[in-house]
């Protein structure tokens, strides 16, 4: 089957959606990394669309490897963003032909699969963070929470001084033993300081400690990973393969984070999770919204070998990155179910897409 046409759908800066349609007919739908998707849909018609027009959907690594190549002189975030629409509507779509969901494609089965809320706020105060926690595990059944410690790119300044140290004793202290937590820096600190907080952390039980350094600073970030016993997380950032080997080969992190829609889409993400599998590490993906990336990263955790114990699930309002399609996701006794349709076993919903732009490229 080959490509004969690619749309995008935009509605202001968050949200933008891929079709792809096939000679015969055929179509699946993938998304952009939330955000500047104005951007990523101009990149995506001008840079990714021409070469994968006339292509087979067949391979979805050739459709990959042929955009990253043809871009060479002009690679960078964009290409893989845009990239990533076009890859997640060729799974969707094979799917949908094959009549199985992807994460069936895959070799796994559709079945609620355990998650960890995910807060996304600094502003909050520490018992006011621990309070609304407390809450959600009561609503939802969490059995896992991550907070947000540090400032983010703050190189060791604190949201205000002394929140870091107050939230991670705060919220143990609220939510008992019994509830792992999980806490993201956020590039905010210097090794010497995310030593400092992860000896905290592990004092307290923590699970992982996420992004302590600023991304592009390797060597910092295996410093920190060497001298702790918690594991360091890391990687949402990385969209270049050859930067995810110089990672591992590092031993720069314990747990990877790839981002599907940052890094080019499911199949090259699969590759980062086969890296991490060869080097005995969990993959656990970076999918901090409600739209469909954790939809894609659920699948994907549903048929890895080497998936952690749990998909990132954000507890916050999510107005800006739901509504455009159904079922919903929810969180029930801290569980999320994998969709079971075909494909992505999601629908668009065409109101929504009656207010957005519309962009084509054709055959």
């Amino acid at each position: 089957m080959k490509i004969q046409s690619v749309e995008s759908f935009t509605a202001g800066q968050r949200i933008g959606l891929v079709r792809v349609r096939t000679e015969d007919g055929s179509e699946g739908w993938g998304q952009f990394a939330p955000t500047n998707v104005d951007i990523t849909a101009m990149v995506l018609h001008r840079q990714v669309a021409p070469v994968v027009l006339g292509m087979e959907v067949e391979e979805p690594n050739a459709v990959s490897e042929a955009v990253m190549a043809a871009t060479y002189k002009f690679p960078g975030t964009y290409v893989c963003r845009a990239l990533a629409g076009v890859d997640t509507a060729i799974w969707d779509l094979l799917g949908k032909v094959a009549g199985k969901s992807v994460c069936e494609l895959l070799g796994g089965t559709p079945r609620p699969f355990p998650v960890y809320g995910s807060s996304m706020r600094r502003e909050t105060a520490p018992e006011e963070l621990a309070a609304q926690l407390v809450r959600l595990r009561d609503a939802h059944g969490y059995q896992g929470f991550k907070v947000k410690i540090g400032k983010r790119l703050g190189y060791d300044v604190d949201e205000w001084p002394g929140r870091t140290e107050s939230v991670i004793r705060t919220v143990r202290a609220a939510l008992g033993d019994e509830i792992t937590l999980l806490a993201d820096g956020n590039s905010g600190f210097t090794p010497k300081r995310a030593i400092e907080v992860g000896r905290l952390m592990e004092e307290h039980q923590f699970s992982h400690l996420e992004e302590p350094c600023p991304y592009w600073e390797l060597a910092w970030t295996a410093e920190v990973a060497a001298a702790l016993g918690i594991p360091v997380a890391g990687g949402e950032q990385d969209y270049d393969l050859k930067q995810w080997e110089r990672i591992l080969a590092m031993q720069a992190v314990d747990i990877c984070q790839p981002d599907i829609c940052y890094l080019g889409g499911l199949s090259r993400t699969l590759q980062v999770a086969r890296m991490a599998e060869a080097a005995g590490l969990r993959c656990v993906p970076h999918s901090s919204n409600h739209s469909l990336v954790t939809v894609f990263t659920l699948h994907m955790m549903g048929a890895l070998a080497n998936a952690g114990p749990y998909v990132e699930f954000s507890v916050e309002p999510q107005s800006s990155t739901t509504g455009f399609y159904a079922p919903r996701l929810g969180a029930k006794d801290g569980k999320v179910q994998i969709p079971e349709g075909p494909g992505w076993g999601i629908t668009i919903d065409p109101h929504w897409l009656a207010q957005c732009e519309r962009l084509a490229s054709e055959c």
